[in-house]
């Protein structure tokens, strides 16, 4: 018998296999990151490898070998990426982000009692009543923003018609990296596809069914859980709720889909607030509770994405909301009530997954992060603090903004839930500001405090009183929708929600469509300086919806004007290709809609057209004028010699210069 003992044996259990798993899936994509990107690679690395180590050490059961096969499996797939073309790694990405969020959407169930569902077609039919009523009484012209949206959706349409449904999935891949998704034009599109490609009335009845409405409902239900549930409390709810921010259907019945994130805002905060309470229960719930927790954190990590994915400055409500649910963990864990464990795993779930949504974007950020230096590229769009001021007022009211505050005050402690709608919503403005300045749009980021903030002390005192609930719902409504409160000192309650008179210029305007129409080809292009909502470049081509009787879409060679620089730190120097231009229109005075000093692209070009010097010298005014609202004239200016590559050098150099000056 040897006196040799035998070596000790290590089993390998599974556990030990799935932590070198998520060791590797952390090196394969930090070296990819660092491919793309260099340095900054290495930090998303290193992020993904504690979230799957995390995933990996807290599994239990047979859990351990299934995470080990799945990580191994991705940084296998990692690292053979590495080697691939960016494009098509991008492109890869992004279809995987879109099936990823695709099939965790198929686990979302909706239940819509038949109260509910009443509910729901009547405020339908309310909203789209009062879009026409909107569209009729102001004849409002969509510009910028509000024409990028309708357009989008048309190519939607058209491509739908075509029956090029491939098209529109590429397209909306390769608009995730942009600032602009695809993902709001997908539903409008649809509806001008089935009933009208051109037709606004099918455009605007598209943002109010699909995205104003349940917003409404949605954030109707958080006033009511806010207050407390009450018999006919959530259609009390959500009609004070409209009544708190009447400006939010302002936006949407101009044509601005962006009041589709609200919906998504409370899901979020919905699923925030399960997921604090399953972290902070005070006894463990085993097995059970933290397949609960896993997709709680799964789920509300793609409903972040997914407002995101939607309009790109709704990531400000994504950060206030993971904000205040730390915030609320944080007071948990100081109390001891935190459950240290299954909030790791939440971590760790949510991060992983995040990172793999957001896969398509950090591809096409890292290799150049400067070029999303939004502090920087939107540094020409904020206002001085008396134009935001009065613009808020405008908008707003100061006194829905004081009363909004109150109610926070007042309900703000009485659910975990209300915590997480008031603390969110500040904390995403504040960030946002550090940005730049709001426009109307943007407001939805404080829309739900502003309308939470009112609607659920007004739900609050209906529960205890109908009569005198109905009462201050019938005095806010006249203060906030009607004429009446425009008696109140200026800013006090919103003036925007009543529909603005018609512009004067209608006739000029069609009388400028007609001029443009004669006279623009491919080879004789009519172009345009400015870029107010009075006159503007982009106003020239967004004129055929005066008469929408043909396609505003340009195929490649088909475009009878030059798209213009408007913002400076965006866009850089005047487009070059200004020299196609055979006619020119600009607005006298020189027209801008941001702080003048950032918009030399537009002011420098019209000075010179409008004074005869630089690329001015080479046209002559033709002496046709459009008389414009607010004392602007739109000039016509004509080619009279060829402008040259060396114009197009000098016009350059002369605009970084003057920036030098200006900053």
């Amino acid at each position: 018998m040897s006196d040799v003992a035998a070596p000790l044996a290590l089993p390998v259990t599974p556990r030990h296999w799935a932590l070198l798993a998520a060791l590797a899936l952390g090196a394969a994509t930090g070296g990819l990151a660092f491919r793309l990107g260099g340095t900054p690679g290495l930090v998303i690395g290193l992020s993904v490898g504690l979230a799957a180590l995390g995933l990996a050490a807290l599994a239990e059961g047979g859990e351990s070998g299934l995470w080990a096969k799945v990580f191994g499996a991705l940084a296998a797939a990692l690292t053979l990426a590495a080697m691939a073309d960016p494009a098509r790694l991008q492109m890869a990405f992004a279809f995987g982000s879109l099936a990823l969020l695709s099939g965790g959407a198929t686990r979302a169930r909706l239940r819509l009692r038949l109260p509910v569902l009443g509910l729901a077609l009547a405020l339908a039919a309310a909203l789209g009543a009062y879009g026409a009523y909107y569209l009729i009484v102001s004849r409002d012209l969509e510009i910028a923003d509000f024409m990028f949206y309708r357009l989008l959706s048309t190519a939607v349409a058209t491509l739908a018609r075509a029956g090029r449904l491939d098209a529109i999935g590429v397209d909306l891949a390769n608009s995730m990296t942009k600032d602009y998704s695809w993902a709001p034009a997908l539903i409008p599109g649809f509806a001008l596809a089935a009933f009208g490609l051109l037709s606004r009335w099918v455009y605007v009845a598209a943002i109010v069914l699909a995205y104003a409405t349940p917003a409404a409902l949605a954030l109707g239900w958080s006033a009511r859980k806010i207050a407390g549930p009450c018999r006919g409390a959530l259609g009390f709810a959500t009609l004070a709720a409209l009544a708190a921010y009447p400006f939010g259907l302002v936006v949407a019945a101009k044509g601005m889909p962006d009041i589709g994130g609200l919906a998504l805002v409370v899901s979020a905060l919905r699923l925030a607030d399960r997921l604090a309470g399953a972290l902070t229960l005070p006894r463990d719930g085993g097995k059970r509770l933290r397949g609960v927790v896993r997709k709680l954190a799964f789920i509300l990590a793609l409903t972040l994405f997914a407002l995101f994915l939607f309009r790109r400055w709704y990531a400000f409500a994504c950060v206030g909301i993971v904000m205040a649910l730390a915030l609320e963990l944080a007071a948990a864990a100081l109390q001891g009530r935190l459950r240290w464990r299954d909030t790791a795993l939440a971590a760790s779930v949510a991060a992983l997954t995040l990172t793999a949504l957001l896969a398509p974007i950090l591809a096409d950020w890292l290799p150049n992060p400067a070029a999303h230096d939004y502090a920087k590229l939107y540094a020409a769009y904020r206002k001085t603090p008396d134009a935001l001021i009065a613009a808020i007022g405008g908008w707003s009211g100061y006194a829905p903004l004081a009363l909004a505050l109150a109610g926070a005050l007042f309900l703000g402690w009485r659910s975990r839930f209300a915590r997480l709608a008031f603390v969110s919503g500040p904390v995403a403005a504040l960030l946002f500001l550090r940005v730049q300045s709001p426009y109307p749009h943007h407001l939805y980021l404080i829309a739900p405090f502003v309308m939470l903030g009112i609607a659920a002390p007004l739900t609050y005192l209906f529960n205890r009183s109908r009569l005198g609930g109905l009462g201050a719902l019938a005095a806010l409504a006249a203060l906030t929708m009607t004429p009446l409160g425009q008696q109140a000192p200026q800013g006090w309650f919103p003036a925007a929600a009543l529909p603005p008179a018609p512009r004067a210029d209608l006739a000029e305007l069609a009388r400028l469509k007609d001029f443009v129409d004669a006279r623009a080809t491919p080879s004789n292009k009519v172009c345009g300086l400015g870029s107010s909502y009075t006159f503007s470049g982009q106003l020239i081509d967004e004129l055929w919806q005066l008469k929408a009787d043909k396609s505003p879409l340009k195929r490649a060679g088909e475009s009878s004007s030059v798209a213009m620089t408007d913002v400076d730190d965006v866009d850089g120097p005047p487009n070059p290709q200004i020299r196609e231009c055979a006619l020119l229109i600009v607005g006298d005075p020189v027209q801008t809609h941001v702080i003048a000093s950032h918009q030399l692209t537009v002011t420098l070009p019209a000075s010179e057209m409008l004074t005869g010097v630089g690329i001015g010298s080479h046209y002559r005014a033709t002496g046709e004028v459009f008389a414009l609202d607010h004392g602007v004239h739109a000039r016509v200016f004509e080619r009279t010699s060829p402008l040259t590559d060396e114009d197009m050098a000098q016009l350059a150099t002369r605009w970084r210069v003057a920036r030098q000056v200006a900053n």
